[in-house]
C-alpha cells in the first residue's frame, strides 16, 4: 500500500460552531494513526502514518460519522481480520437505523 492509499478526504466539513471546528482538529491531532493533514480549497486530506489498527478503525469510524465524512473510503482498509465487521460499518445507513 502506498502513502496515497493511507489517506482519506474530508470534503466540505460543516462545523456548527467555532468550538466544533476546534474539536474537529483537536480530535485529528490526538489520533495516533494520523500523520498529518492539509487542505486544498474545501477538501481536507488526512494522511495516516500506518495502516489503521482495530482500535484506530473504530475511532476513524466515529470521527467520520460525527463529521459526515464518506465511510466508503475505508474500504481500502478491509483485511481478512476485519472483514466480518468493517464492511457492515462502512455501509451502515443512519437513516435506516432510525426506521427500525
Amino acid at each position: 500500500m502506498t502513502d496515497g492509499d493511507l489517506q482519506i478526504i474530508a470534503p466540505n466539513v460543516r462545523y456548527w460552531h467555532p468550538s466544533d471546528e476546534r474539536a474537529f482538529f483537536e480530535w485529528l491531532d490526538r489520533m495516533p494513526c494520523v500523520r498529518d493533514y492539509h487542505g486544498v480549497v474545501r477538501d481536507l486530506f488526512i494522511n495516516f502514518r500506518r495502516f489503521p489498527t482495530h482500535d484506530d478503525l473504530w475511532e476513524i469510524i466515529g470521527f467520520c460519522r460525527r463529521y459526515e465524512i464518506d465511510l466508503a473510503q475505508l474500504a481500502k482498509f478491509v483485511t481478512d481480520e476485519n472483514s466480518r465487521w468493517l464492511p457492515d460499518e462502512i455501509s451502515w445507513d443512519p437513516s435506516q437505523a432510525a426506521e427500525s
